[in-house]
């Protein structure tokens, strides 16, 4: 009898509700800042976030931010403004823009790194892929309660080569994505330029835990299949559907690849990339976007200009203000330097260019009169002697700190004895450069290979401002490697960097041709062989031929004139 009573009571409690159960749970706290959030992944593993939300209580749109240099540094909310750069990329003005009352954001820690090191161990690296945790991320962050189901993306460098990965994923909730000086996938060119190693971007990698140097140093040959399967395996702008603001710089790193990802993403992406995506090319460095000083140089119309597109872009998309003109924008913006002007049109074939061709001569002039042969006795080439353990130093130009970078005054290279320069004299009127320069030239030298590194300079009088650089490794001048006969004449082309830059009325342009340029590209021993090495380094003795039929040609694409 007493067990029956017992098993009445027991039915009576799960069929008749308690006083606890009639009163309604306690309403969630609303946090406005919350760390260290495990967002879990599809092999059940988890990413730490931080999240920021408005003060208020509500739904809304989330902007989604996956680092690998330490979620705590991002912004000026968590960690300094000093640091936000570095974890950003070049971003930390923009963070005192972006507008706290009307967005939610996400700041995750990539796979292996800081908050997350742990969720990498075990992954199968054959099927796993980093964009896959960018899916799980964005509809993570759209199922929550705070949020109201539309995701875009933020960020520069490594965190904008994430985006690309993350959209190639399709997640459904992706509305738009916001790349800042990055490209989408790896490839030769990731790594190698004309030939030669980015030595210290490399090296700056592998200090920021990437580790790529091994595999990048065990295949120099730009023929190597593991490229084009590197390329072909990571570079899927096909598969992008959602609307991207891409945003590049003139000294930032690889400004030709951000180009060709925007044509590539208008003509074969989804119908929404197609028709939505922008592209903003300033006179930034790559870790100084939107900063108004670049290297020795002052660029004022550039501050602030990609933080006002990206807001409007984000409204536009994530909060549907279809009215606030985003989408009367041009779809190309391209920063004359020199002018310091805007320039916009509807794709990057709409900027009309003009092609100049220049000789260079024996004396040193660049013109387009034609080479004159030597006179007799005299030789007919330029020759100058490049030791490289004595190597011309890098000033400028497309690096990450703590190595100079953008523009800086490269006056002192002019007098060292391992230099060739060339000039045009002051100019009559402006040159107005828009794209890559390019050099071609023959050269003889006393060895099996070398290097012909150029530097473009605007000369003003004060100083001889870096505009562009490019390097080839002579024994790639085809393409595929075949090492020099000494004494024998090789042709070779040098492709700059590209730029849209004006020399203006008065100022010199400046060639400097020379053996190298290190620690930016690593040192050629000239002896064939695939890296440095000090021990066997040999010093080579370089002739520029400048005879009437083979002498230099320097090819400048100039802006169009009305």
């Amino acid at each position: 009898m007493r067990h029956a009573l017992t098993l009445l009571a027991l039915l009576f409690l799960t069929i008749t509700p308690t006083r606890a159960q009639e009163t309604e749970a306690p309403k969630a706290l609303w946090l406005s800042e919350m760390r260290d959030v495990a967002i879990p992944m599809r092999d059940g593993k988890t990413l730490a976030a931080n999240v920021l939300l408005p003060k208020k209580e509500g739904r809304y749109p989330c902007i989604l931010v996956q680092t690998p240099y330490n979620k705590n540094n991002m912004g000026r909310e968590f960690g300094d403004a000093e640091r936000a750069g570095e974890a950003a990329r070049g971003s930390a003005k923009a963070w005192g823009r972006f507008d706290r009352e009307n967005y939610a954001y996400v700041f995750v820690d990539w796979r292996g790194f800081y908050g997350s090191r742990a969720a990498q161990q075990g992954v199968n690296r054959r099927t796993w892929r980093r964009g896959q945790d960018g899916y799980d991320c964005v509809e993570w962050c759209a199922a929550q309660s705070w949020c109201n189901g539309k995701v875009g993306t933020w960020g520069g460098s490594a965190l904008g080569k994430q985006q690309f990965d993350t959209a190639s994923e399709q997640p459904p909730h992706l509305v738009c994505a916001a790349p800042l000086i990055a490209y989408q996938g790896s490839r030769y060119e990731s790594y190698y330029e004309g030939g030669v190693k980015l030595e210290a971007h490399v090296n700056a990698l592998d200090r920021l835990g990437f580790g790529v140097g091994e595999m990048v140093g065990r295949f120099p040959q730009p023929d190597s299949p593991i490229w084009s399967l590197a390329r072909s395996n990571s570079y899927t702008p096909e598969k992008i559907q959602v609307p991207c603001l891409l945003v590049s710089g003139w000294w930032d790193n690889y400004p030709r690849d951000v180009i060709d990802n925007y044509n590539d993403l208008v003509s074969r992406g989804g119908e929404a990339a197609k028709k939505h995506t922008r592209l903003i090319m300033g006179p930034w460095a790559h870790t100084a976007i939107d900063m108004p000083r670049q290297g020795d140089l002052e660029f004022k119309g550039g501050e602030d200009y990609s933080t006002s597109v990206t807001l409007k872009f984000f409204d536009y998309f994530l909060r549907e203000q279809t009215d606030n003109g985003y989408d009367k924008l041009p779809r190309v913006h391209f920063y004359q330097c020199g002018e310091d002007k805007w320039l916009t049109a509807e794709s990057v074939a709409g900027f009309k260019r003009d092609l100049l061709k220049l000789n260079l001569h024996r004396a040193g002039e660049i013109s387009a009169a034609k080479a004159r042969p030597a006179a007799e006795g005299e030789s007919p080439s330029r020759v100058f002697t490049y030791d490289p353990r004595q190597a011309s130093p890098t000033l400028g130009g497309a690096n990450l700190p703590p190595m100079s970078y953008g523009p800086k005054d490269n006056a002192a290279l002019l007098k060292r004895k391992d230099v060739l320069v060339y000039s045009t004299g002051k100019l009559e009127e402006p040159l107005a450069l828009m794209g890559s320069a390019e050099l071609e030239l023959t050269i003889t030298v006393n060895r099996v290979d070398c290097d012909i590194h150029l530097r473009l300079l605007d000369d003003d009088g004060k100083g001889a401002y870096l505009v562009a650089e490019g390097i080839q490794r002579a024994r790639y001048a085809t393409g595929k490697p075949a090492l020099l006969k000494p004494g024998e004449p090789v042709t070779l082309k040098v492709r700059l960097n590209p730029n849209a830059y004006t020399f203006a009325k008065g100022h010199e342009l400046k060639l400097v041709l020379t053996g190298g340029n290190s620690p930016r590209y690593e040192r050629n021993t000239h002896t064939g062989a695939d890296h440095w090495d000090e021990s066997k380094a040999l010093d080579a003795e370089i002739a520029v031929d400048h005879s009437p039929t083979l002498a230099p040609v320097l090819r400048l694409p100039l802006a169009a004139r009305p």
